[in-house]
């Protein structure tokens, strides 16, 4: 392949691509010391993610997507893309504080937000660098696959360039600090050092492999090499997986829980490589023609792949409700399936033809993946919005138990959207029929991260301690030196009203209570046995459930019965699943007399 001439820069295109990179190192670390000092705009997350959205993307646009510096085109793409950045990244910080409760510092799908935008800045950065070269909004689908895989080799060596400077400056400070030189060291963790130099020596790298255009393009030659061998074994392994079903069935592709992510990469996989091996000269294929037809009859098959994925991902969805998670999942679903479905019926359709017009069909659904991933991150079709009212709407339809239901997933991982949909069910008619639901919102509500099991009553509040617990039978009363240990030794349990139980069984040598944990979905318990010993509440063992007669759910209630098993072990039934107490080692040596 022959790199164009026009794709080195020139002397002003080359010096402003390092000073661009050098505006952004002191920006970031601007928006650092915000952070460090607690000083706007990190006191707003709005504002904040805003201008890291702003500092972040628009730089990367224009590393990739810049041809000529004086250009008027760069300011039209800089007031239409920065504006955009700066609007995604506020309503990323408005659901971390929107709702007035803001969530940790770092919440899960920060990541999400930038891998999306991401992609999208590339795709677009992809076409405005073919526009500025042709100086025209005329796109080359030749033009558009030479550049695409520049810019992910520009970025793969840029990546490795900076990591190699940075493995030889930890050496360095290494090296010195060994001889008591710890000067070095010290520097290169300060941020003042840390920022400008990573974004000069960035975008010094990015002069560089965008000088050598060649040695990319040379990359490029190598994967594409590497990428023609395992074409045809990706389409085989499509063809094979569905010629399969016929005899094994479906039924096995749902007890995985993760068919539609594997058969989403295997679609994923193979699009990737027809692309980057057929699509570049569509009358010349680089196969035999046995070997060309068994590729397109991959892709050709590649719908029913995606209805499979689709129907296990519905599945999941229709068992659990939506979540963010299987929301991605679908739109990764619904996108891939606007490739496979327009390559099959264009293959259906232009036969020999086909690939001139899947080329030009990429052309079209490369606009339509960019717009979806700028769309799912605003307010117009936010995942996190859909989550918390479908998860909300379960509870409400009894799909879900009150003492089951996840309100952590509302609380930590739906932003703003979820928290307004937990103050909603808090003041709900359904809330104020059902006490458990309003009181684990309003316990989960005052936690402030996740896992943190921050107690949520006072306790020196003995009875308030004991509401804390489902007590099974329900007339149970809690001894004194048990109430203690309850007080002092588990904050778990003190975090979240009936998230623990605590079961009086009878014994041979008096009562035994287990203090029981569960997770929401019943699928496992465990927990602790406590017996009295001469007025002291002692561990005597663990409690567990080794199964069930139909099911995994070991899940107990206020109204349970337990009945003893006749068996060589300590072990009790409530009709369904078998609950079994393990002695540990201090119970044995309180028998014998050791210490």
């Amino acid at each position: 392949m022959e790199a164009h001439d026009n794709s080195r820069l020139d002397t002003v295109s080359r010096y402003g691509l390092i000073i661009l990179a050098v505006v952004q190192g002191f920006a970031l670390y601007l928006l650092h010391l915000s952070i460090d000092h607690g000083a706007w705009p990190a006191t707003d997350p709005r504002w904040l993610m805003a201008f890291y959205a702003l500092a972040g993307g628009l730089p990367v646009f224009f590393y990739l997507g810049l041809e000529r510096m004086m250009e008027r085109r760069n300011a039209w793409a800089a007031a239409t893309v920065g504006p955009l950045l700066f609007g995604l990244g506020w309503h990323l910080g408005w659901l971390r504080w929107g709702a007035g409760l803001e969530l940790p510092d770092r919440p899960y799908f920060t990541f999400i937000f930038f891998v999306s935008v991401g992609i999208s800045l590339f795709i677009l950065a992809l076409y405005f660098r073919i526009w500025c070269i042709n100086r025209a909004p005329r796109f080359d689908y030749r033009q558009l696959l030479e550049h695409s895989w520049q810019h992910a080799l520009t970025l793969a060596l840029l990546g490795l360039f900076l990591g190699t400077f940075w493995l030889l400056l930890i050496l360095w400070g290494a090296l010195f600090d060994i001889i008591g030189i710890s000067f070095f060291e010290e520097l290169f963790e300060e941020p003042i050092f840390l920022y400008p130099a990573s974004a000069f020596v960035g975008g010094w790298g990015l002069v560089l492999i965008r000088e050598r255009i060649r040695l990319v393009a040379t990359v490029q030659s190598m994967c594409e090499v590497l990428i023609k061998a395992l074409l045809p074994l990706a389409a085989l392994i499509g063809i094979l997986f569905l010629g399969a079903l016929p005899f094994t069935g479906v039924a096995k592709i749902w007890e995985t829980g993760h068919a539609a992510l594997l058969m989403m990469s295997l679609a994923i996989v193979l699009l990737f490589f027809f692309n980057s091996v057929l699509s570049e000269n569509p009358e010349h294929p680089p196969y035999p023609r046995w070997m060309h037809g068994l590729v397109i009859f991959g892709v050709f098959l590649l719908p029913l792949n995606s209805l499979l994925a689709a129907w296990a991902l519905g599945l999941r969805i229709e068992q659990y409700g939506l979540t963010v998670d299987r929301l991605w999942a679908a739109t990764i679903q619904l996108l891939i399936a606007g490739f496979t479905f327009s390559y099959a019926v264009l293959i259906l359709m232009k036969r020999a033809r086909a690939l001139g017009a899947i080329q030009s069909a990429n052309k079209v659904l490369a606009f339509v993946v960019a717009g979806v991933l700028i769309l799912v991150n605003t307010p117009a079709a936010d995942m996190r919005a859909w989550a918390a009212e479908s998860q909300a709407n379960r509870l409400l339809n009894g799909e879900v138990e009150a003492d089951a239901f996840d309100y952590n997933y509302l609380r930590f991982k739906l932003g703003a959207y979820g928290v307004k949909e937990l103050r909603k069910l808090q003041d709900s008619e359904f809330a104020k029929q059902n006490p458990l639901v309003a009181d684990r919102i309003d316990a989960v509500l005052k936690q402030d991260k996740r896992w943190q099991h921050k107690p949520v009553v006072d306790r020196n509040d003995r009875q308030a301690v004991a509401d804390m617990f489902m007590v099974i039978p329900r007339e149970t009363a809690i001894p004194e030196p048990l109430l203690d240990i309850l007080t002092n030794d588990n904050e778990y349990c003190l975090s979240s009203p009936k998230q623990c139980q605590l079961v009086r069984t009878p014994s041979r040598d008096g009562e035994v209570y287990w203090l029981l944990f569960t997770n929401r979905y019943g699928s496992y318990i465990s927990g602790t046995a406590y017996s009295d010993d001469s007025g002291t509440m002692k561990a005597i063992g663990r409690v567990s459930s080794p199964g069930c007669h139909e099911s995994n759910e070991a899940r107990l209630n206020e109204n349970t019965k337990l009945a003893p098993v006749e068996s060589p072990f300590v072990a009790f039934t409530d009709g369904q699943c078998f609950y079994l107490i393990q002695p540990g080692i201090d119970y044995f040596r309180g028998l014998t007399g050791q210490p």
